[in-house]
Parts: structure tokens; sequence; C-alpha cells
């Protein structure tokens, strides 16, 4: 049997190494491989003779098939071809369209044109929903009509070459039909919805014009999981203006001229002192499950308070939280109480359409609703949680859509006064902080400030994050970060127990966030792993090792000292102390409980470790012995930190002995019974 697109993805996902959750019969949530994406986010759906894919997270198609060695033909069942075949009420064939896909994406169309006249697509099914009074959804190509019929089980329907024949097609099918014509967002779908509205003018019984929620067509608005009732209206274009003689153009559009002599100066105010400007456009930029919408509830939480440094500090303001990825009520709103956020002063958006379907902000379409909030509740932040979700109906890798809506938004936040916190992910192909932000670099240029958070490549824990200011174009930019790490937070709810996560800060780095994102130990693409397969391999090759041998070598493999260092305590390596000056060496737990019977009086230094807290990892072996006893001052070869420890053997078999943290000191050697 021949292999459909969606089992061809599926399965180069699987190859991938990506998790993939079946939903139903060909339907798929599965993790992006074109992001680090910790919660699956990639939506995979079987459809008519293609499969239809949807990053949440804003990834385009061509990148998710790039990462998975493949190409826009792939999403079709014949990679090469698709022929549609056009016929009479009677069931002859009338015309055939076939579509021939390039490998970037871009189709070719041949049409065979065996009866009279241009007829609609799937004309029976025109047919018999108008005889049932039924609607029939008209679209701009067969594929949208194919999708609509096998996912919805619609009448679909369209004219042979799309957008730029429906002129010529015969439309009395239509007639006394209620039609739901859903335009592609571009200036063919502008154009081809014109041409809709003049030829079924005084022929449909009604003439509805939606368009995708998501997406540039109907295909896109059903890959993203969106039903039919989920289409959002579409608001014609107004058309140029044909009397030359005006000062103005399209929708009154006309030039304001003014003389700098006018404009008077102004100082920057801060929402956060030096980090996000009122007035302008921020993002916070970082890879997946690095706490960046903990971090973002912190920042917010602080301003419903007026505790965040700045302009507004001491002066409680609201907050605006356009979130899609996270549930209000089971994450939201725990995280902003685990912050002391002012919830009264906390607000979330959603606009509902004149169908009754309740969505997110659209932009730059609900920017003048939004504006007139902002005034209304005093709104000092709006946080996009992504931001990238908010642009539904642009390509957000293309720089001229993506500034189509970023420059109405950052308008709007200067007239207000309001700060624009929005946050994005970053790609895996870059470790250059600006570069790295995923999608078009008009995100990075519209923005007067960009945040980023990464993991503290120097934390054996791997639970510290760095958060820093990477672009700053009204402010220094310090090379400096500052630490912090999401802690649990256990809140008793209506006497239950709800766990979520707030953010406890550390104080500041001499780390900046380019040196962190440039160290190749930083564990991105699961480096501590691949360094603790090379370790062990090493070290079961070698045995006892001196460990500033095992760590070169490890370093001429690729992998930076603190990788090693992580992939040491990783796998449980045993650090002993010996000769003089005293050295270490390394081996693996196996090998160590070995040379421990072979080598009396040496001991491994994890074997008497408490670890007591990011800042406090000492090593303490206390001494119960006379004056004779020797203190040494010594570096934790694991963790790069001071250790301090004094000797004291056993009397009876010459072992170390150690003293628990309350009790007596007892001997290491299990055979003796001396303490």
């Amino acid at each position: 049997m021949t292999e459909t697109a969606y089992e061809r993805i599926i399965a180069a996902l699987h190859r991938h190494g990506s998790t993939v959750r079946e939903r139903g019969e060909g339907q798929a949530t599965a993790q992006c491989p074109a992001h680090d994406d910790g919660n699956p986010s990639l939506s995979v759906t079987a459809a008519a003779e293609n499969a239809l894919m949807h990053c949440f997270a804003g990834c385009n198609a061509t990148d998710v098939l790039a990462a998975l060695g493949m190409t826009m033909r792939d999403l079709y069942d014949n990679p090469r071809e698709t022929t549609y075949s056009y016929v009479d009420r009677d069931g002859v064939i009338n015309r055939t369209v076939t579509r021939k896909v390039q490998a970037d994406g871009k189709k070719k169309f041949f049409q065979s044109i065996t009866g009279d006249g241009v007829i609609l697509y799937r004309l029976p099914d025109v047919a018999a929903a108008v005889e049932l009074g039924q609607p029939v959804y008209l679209v701009e190509g067969e594929k949208d009509a194919d999708n609509a019929r096998t996912l919805t089980g619609v009448a679909a329907t369209t004219a042979p070459q799309g957008a730029s024949n429906f002129r010529h097609v015969d439309v009395s099918p239509l007639e006394g039909a209620h039609v739901v014509a859903v335009v592609d967002r571009d200036t063919a779908g502008d154009k081809w919805a014109r041409d809709v509205a003049a030829k079924l003018e005084h022929v449909a019984a009604s003439l509805t014009f939606m368009e995708a929620t998501i997406g540039n067509d109907l295909s896109d608005h059903l890959a993203a999981g969106k039903p039919l009732d989920g289409l959002t209206p579409y608001r014609m274009p107004v058309q140029p203006s044909q009397d030359d003689t005006g000062p103005s153009n399209e929708e009154g559009r006309h030039l304001v001229v003014t003389s700098a002599a006018e404009i008077k100066p102004r100082r920057v105010t801060w929402a956060w002192q030096d980090r996000i400007a009122l007035g302008t456009l921020s993002l916070l930029a970082g890879k997946e499950g690095l706490g960046k919408s903990t971090l973002a509830v912190n920042v917010a939480a602080q301003v419903t308070r007026g505790t965040l440094p700045g302009s507004n500090e001491g002066k409680p303001r609201a907050v605006i939280y356009a979130a899609t990825e996270d549930s209000w009520e089971h994450t939201i709103i725990p995280r902003l109480i685990a912050a002391g956020a002012d919830l009264n002063r906390v607000y979330r958006v959603e606009v509902a359409t004149a169908t009754g379907f309740t969505t997110g902000l659209n932009l730059p379409r609900d920017i003048s609703a939004l504006q007139d909030v902002v005034t209304e509740r005093d709104v000092a932040l709006m946080i996009l949680d992504p931001i990238m979700s908010r642009l539904d109906n642009l390509d957000t890798h293309k720089d001229a859509e993506v500034r189509q809506a970023l420059e109405p938004l950052v308008r709007m936040a200067d007239e207000t006064g309001m700060a624009i916190l929005g946050l994005i992910h970053l790609n895996k192909s870059s470790h250059d902080p600006l570069n790295a932000v995923m999608g078009s670099k008009a995100f990075t240029a519209v923005a007067r400030s960009v945040l980023s958070v990464v993991p503290d490549p120097d934390d054996e824990t791997e639970q510290r994050r760095l958060f820093g200011v990477v672009k700053n174009n009204l402010a220094r930019v310090t090379p400096s970060s500052t630490a912090f790490t999401v802690e649990s937070a256990p809140l008793d709810l209506d006497g239950e127990t709800i766990t979520t996560g707030r953010v406890h800060w550390h104080g500041d780095s001499a780390t900046s966030i380019k040196t962190a994102m440039s160290d190749p130990g930083i564990d991105t693409q699961g480096v501590t792993e691949e360094a603790a397969e090379w370790l062990s391999d090493y070290l079961t090759m070698h045995g006892e090792v001196a460990s500033k041998d095992a760590r070169r070598d490890g370093t001429k493999e690729g992998f930076s000292d603190a990788a090693i260092r992580r992939a040491a305590r990783k796998l449980g390596v045993k650090s002993e102390y010996s000769g003089f000056p005293r050295t270490s060496r390394w081996s693996l737990p196996a090998q160590s409980a070995q040379s421990a019977h072979d080598l009396p009086g040496e001991t491994s230094i994890n074997e008497h470790t408490e670890p007591t807290g990011l800042s406090q990892r000492k090593v303490g072996i206390q001494s119960a012995q006379s004056a004779q006893s020797d203190h040494v001052s010594k570096t934790d070869e694991l963790t790069g930190e001071p250790t301090a420890f004094t000797a004291l053997r056993c009397s009876r078999c010459s072992r170390m002995m150690t003293t628990p943290p309350a009790g007596e000191p007892y001997c290491t050697n299990h055979e003796c019974e001396t303490t």
C-alpha cells in the first residue's frame, strides 16, 4: 500500500526523536523539530490526498520539513503531482487540473479541458447542498475544498485556477444558495473577494465572507484544529479612490507633514529601569522550559504592586496578560498568586466574533479596540505570551508582514504610554542572542530592548538560569546578568494544595548572556548526556585516571570543562586524592569500590559529601583526632568549589573515618567495628 503524506511525516518525526502523540485516526501532536519544544506544539492531520501541519509556536511548514530532511512536496500523498477532476451534474468529467509541486513549495498547474464552459468544482455536492438548504463553502483552491469536505463533511467548491478565474465560472448552480466565502489572507484573496461579491450579489440567497483565524487559508485554519464556526469575519478593503484631484487615496490616506521644531523632546520613562521602557516593545527570548513565562508573571506581579524599579515604582498599575499556551485556571492564576500579584489589576483580554466565537487578540486587527481598554484600565504593561501567536494571519518569517502588526502596535504603545513585553522562542541554529530569536529579524529590529533567559553553564544542578539584556536602544547594555531559579511554591486554595512555580533571584552574575550561549557546554541539545557517554567509555577504557587528564582529553573531544564536570556528577564519578602535592583521580563507582579494598587509607570524597544548597556545596569530614591532624584546603574537582577536610584515620585498620552531621565518628571499613 502506498504511504500517505501523513504516515510519511509521522515516521520522519519518530526518526528525528520527537515525541508523537496520536489523538485519533489521522490526527497527532508532536514535538516540533524546528525549535526546542518541551510540550508538543506541532499538529499533524491527514486530509484529502495531503497532510496538514501547524506549529503553534510559529514555525512555518518549510522549516519544520527541512528539520526532518523533507520538502514541501512531502505534504502530499503523491509528492510529484495531484490531479483534480471537475465533473458536471451527471458525473461526466468537464476538465482536469493537475498540480505539480516543486521542491521549494512553488506550484505549477496544468489543465485538460474536455467539456464546454467553466463549471464549479465538486458540482454534484454543491447541487445537493443547495437543494437541502445547507451552506456551500466557497474557497480559492481545490485543496481547500477537498480538505473542507474530508475533515468537516460540508459542501465546498471553487473555480479552476483559483483566485484569478472566478469571474469566468458559471455560478447558476448557486442560485438561492447560502454561500460562505473563505478568503485567503493576501492581495489575491482581496481581489477574489471582490469578484465573488460582484458575481453572486444577485444570485445567492445569502453571502458571508470569512477568513482563517490562524494561517493564510482554510487548510491552515483546519490544520490548527479550528472548527468552521471559528472562522473570523472578513472585512472587505475599501477600493482606492479613482478621483486623482483630491489629497486622499485609499481609505482616506493622506500625507501629514510636521516640522521638527514642533515636536517636543521627552525623556525615557521605564516600566522596569533600564530594561523595559514605557511606550515601547520589548522581547523576552529563550528556549522552552527555562521559565520565561514564570519570569514574565513575576514582572507583572510587581507592576500591580508598584514594586518594580522604574518610573511607576510606588504606583500600582494594571497589566494585560494575553496567553495562549498556558491555562489561566491551572497555570497563570496560581503563578500570579505565588508571585503576590494584585489579581484585580491583571486582565485577560479575548475577542468575541460576530458568530459568537471567542478567540484571542489578533494583531493588527484588534489594536483600536485594545487601545480603548488600555486607556480605560490604566494599563502599564501588556504581556504577549508568546507574541507570535498574536500574529495568527501573518507569516512570522517575513519582515514586511511582521511589521504590519508590530509597527501599529508600537505606535499604540507610544500613544498610551504602555510597555509591551513579547515572549518569543529561540531556534537551535545560532548561539548569538539576537540571531537566535525565532522568526523574522523584524521582531528584534522593532523591539527597543531584547531580554534573554539561558541556562547557567556553570551550574551543575542545571536548574539555575541567567537573565540579561542583549539589546537596548534606550540605555547602556551591561555585560553582566542576573541568576535565578524557578522554585516550587505550594498554595493552599480552598482547602486544596496546588503546586506552582515562582522566581527566586540569586543576585548578579559576571557571565554575560552571549558568553553563556557561546559556551559549548551549555546543555541545549543533550550535551551533558553526550559528555556522560564519552566519560563513561573513557573511564571504562582507562580505569582510574587523573581528573585533569580526563578533563583535558574531554576538551579535545569538543566538550567544555563545565560539561565534563556535569557529566562526572551525572555518572557519580568518584574522586580520590593521593600523593604530594595531593591530586585527584577519577574512576567510575564500580572501579572505586574495587580500589577501596586495594588501597587502604584512601577514600572517595563523594562518599562523605552532603550537599547543603546551591551556595553551600562543601565537603566536611570533621576531625576528632589529635593536634597532629593535618588541615588541607582543596577544590572539589566535580564542582570547582572550595572544600575543606581534616584526615581522621581508624586506629585499628587505618581506613578513613567519618563523622555524620550528628553522632560519633565511625570507620568506613564495614569489617571493622571501631567507633
